[in-house]
């Protein structure tokens, strides 16, 4: 088997997710009560036989860190498989931050180099899916491409944010325009990539030469490949893939996986985290007392659920107490909901306590001002008792809500 070298980008902010990603990159939020979203593409690596993985971390990359360790829980350990957190470094000639995505390969060009690889995947670490790379591989090597691009098949949601591609007969690329305004193709970018090791050494190296380039991939090197008319493919991929690109999407992906008519199964897909992982480890099975009825939901170790959970996703440690009603909402770590609250339509993070008889997600008539319909509160946040929080509210980290205070649709409270 050639020797592949997978370089997963894994560093981005992403202002559309609003506080959910203000603390951690992108990559490192839960998803699907145990998981992180980093887990979907090394688990498809581990899954696709790739043993040598390097990760470009770049925005407050402290969680995602901690949580891939040594990569024994994706078998990328040992003296023939092995992953490496790439972060931005400080060095004689090259700069300390990563200028574009096309940029941070080539500050780490040796990684590459000491592996003498056949070819080189570049992968977007934020994406929910499941993909073989080997059958990506096998379609480059019998196209005798220079470089593959996956790409996802139109119609999807606000296209205008993707790379939109349209393929000649034989699968070439023959158009590229990123974020366009005007949709002329019929396939978007999926941010992923398969080159020629050697090939990509040259683009990335002539890249950099380049003072007027912004040293994206998406926005210099495949414009430059098809200026010089290189082999340039695309594969098309028709399985589930969710971007989780704003808040709403990250919703639906998680109800997703709720659904057995979606094709996002965790089981099937052979999905791997970390259970060293300090938010998952040492959990006791979950509990249920004889006052709980669960319908439709997702519940992990160390729950106890004395109330109502429909349609919901539950990370480790979530306490639901006697008379709370959880309906369409994703509850992470720690999380307590006391006796007789309501919690609708909501994404709470880690460590926050909504008192007794509060109610999150009250429809009123100032719904929908902020374009989401979902209630979003940050880490260790506190509602307190009675409290009557509105649809489409956003309560930021750490903050306090007092008793039987209201807060209409619409707030952001900083």
């Amino acid at each position: 088997m050639k020797k592949i070298v997978a370089m997963v980008l894994a560093g981005g902010a992403f202002s559309a997710l609003g506080i959910m990603a203000g603390r951690r990159a992108k990559a490192a939020i839960p998803f699907g009560g145990m998981y992180r979203i980093i887990d979907f593409v090394l688990s498809n690596l581990m899954n696709s036989e790739v043993d040598y993985v390097g990760i470009l971390a770049q925005y407050r990359p402290a969680s995602l860190i901690d949580h891939i360790g040594g990569g024994a829980s994706w078998d990328l350990y040992g003296r023939t498989r092995g992953i490496k957190i790439l972060p931005p470094f400080k060095g004689e000639t090259d700069s300390d931050w990563y200028r574009g995505t096309a940029d941070a390969v080539y500050q780490n060009l040796n990684f590459i180099r000491d592996h003498h690889p056949s070819e080189v995947l570049i992968l977007a670490g934020e994406n929910v899916y499941s993909m073989n790379y080997q059958e990506v591989l096998n379609f480059h090597r019998e196209k005798q491409a220079d470089c593959t691009l996956v790409c996802n098949p139109l119609p999807t949601k606000n296209p205008h944010r993707f790379g939109i591609v349209s393929l000649d007969q034989d699968g070439r690329i023959a158009t590229y325009h990123e974020k366009p305004e005007t949709i002329t193709g019929d396939f978007y970018s999926a941010g992923i990539y398969v080159f020629n090791a050697e090939f990509l050494l040259k683009k990335l190296t002539e890249d950099a030469a380049n003072p007027e380039s912004k040293h994206n991939f998406a926005d210099d090197i495949i414009p430059a490949m098809l200026r010089a008319g290189d082999k340039f493919y695309g594969y098309p991929f028709r399985g589930y893939w969710a971007y989780c690109g704003t808040l709403e999407e990250y919703w639906q992906a998680n109800m997703d996986s709720l659904d057995e008519h979606t094709a996002l199964d965790l089981w099937k897909w052979n999905v791997r985290t970390n259970l060293d992982d300090s938010n998952v480890s040492g959990q006791h099975p979950a509990l249920f007392l004889p006052t709980s009825k669960v319908k439709r939901a997702l519940i992990s170790p160390g729950c106890k659920i004395g109330g109502i959970v429909e349609n919901s996703v539950l990370s480790p440690g979530v306490v639901v107490e006697e008379g709370a009603v959880i309906r369409d909402s994703i509850i992470m770590n720690g999380t307590v909901i006391r006796t007789g609250a309501v919690v609708n339509r909501a994404i709470i993070d880690k460590g926050a306590e909504i008192g007794a008889g509060a109610n999150l997600g009250v429809e009123d008539a100032t719904s929908g001002t902020t374009g989401f319909d979902l209630t979003l509160i940050g880490k260790e946040v506190t509602i307190g008792n009675h409290a009557q929080i509105g649809r489409n509210v956003l309560i930021n980290h750490g903050r306090v809500i007092g008793p039987n205070q209201r807060i209409e649709s619409g707030r952001i409270i900083q």
